[in-house]
C-alpha cells in the first residue's frame, strides 16, 4: 500500500522529469501527443521485459538462477516511471491501495499478467484528440488494473512503500542527470 503522501511525490517528481525531457529534446517532442502515448507505451513493454529478464523465472536452462533484487526492484521502479508518464499524458488519478490478491502467484504468473496489462493501457488512437487543450480518457479501468499488478510485484519481491520510493527517487535523480546532459 501507498500513501496518498508517497503517490503525491512520485506523479510531482515524474512530471518534473517529463518536462526536462522535453525541454532537452533534440526533437520537437510534444509531451501530450499521439506519438508520445505510444513512445511511452513501447517503453513501458520494454522495461517489463528487462525486469522479467533480471526475474529470471522463465530461464529454466540456466544453472544458477541467483537474482540480482536490486537490480530487478530498480528495473520494476523503471516501469512505474514510464507507467506515471502515460498518466500524467492522461490526467490519470489513481489510488494506490489495492489489496494484493495474487500473493500466491508464481513470477512466471505475475510477469505474463504485467506483460498483458501494460499491452492493454489504453492510448487514444486518433491523433487530433491530442490538440484539445486538456487530455482526458473515460475508462481509465486499464491503468488501475495494471497498477494492481504492480503492486502484487512490489509485495513479491518484496518492496514496501519507503524502498519503492527510495530507488524511485534514485533514478528519477540519475534519469534527470541524463536528460540535462543532452
Amino acid at each position: 500500500m501507498i500513501t496518498n503522501k508517497t503517490r503525491e511525490i512520485l506523479v510531482k517528481k515524474q512530471a518534473e522529469l517529463d518536462q526536462l525531457i522535453v525541454e532537452k529534446s533534440n526533437t520537437n517532442l510534444k509531451w501530450i501527443s499521439h506519438f508520445n502515448a505510444e513512445r511511452l507505451k513501447l517503453a513501458l513493454l520494454v522495461e517489463v521485459g528487462e525486469f522479467a529478464n533480471e526475474i529470471k523465472s522463465f530461464k529454466a536452462w540456466r544453472k544458477k538462477q541467483e537474482i540480482d533484487w536490486t537490480k530487478a526492484k530498480e528495473e520494476l521502479i523503471d516501469c512505474l516511471g514510464y507507467f506515471l508518464g502515460l498518466c500524467n499524458i492522461y490526467r490519470i488519478d489513481f489510488p494506490f491501495n489495492f489489496t494484493p490478491k495474487n500473493q500466491d502467484w508464481t513470477f512466471n504468473k505475475l510477469l505474463l499478467d504485467f506483460f498483458a496489462k501494460t499491452n492493454n493501457l489504453f492510448i487514444l488512437k486518433k491523433p487530433d484528440l491530442y490538440n484539445l487543450e486538456k487530455v482526458e480518457i473515460a475508462n481509465q479501468s486499464s491503468y488501475h488494473e495494471w497498477l494492481k499488478t504492480f503492486q502484487e510485484l512490489c509485495g513479491k519481491l518484496p518492496i514496501d512503500e519507503k524502498e519503492l520510493l527510495d530507488v524511485y527517487l534514485h533514478k528519477n535523480k540519475i534519469n534527470q542527470e541524463r536528460a540535462k546532459a543532452k
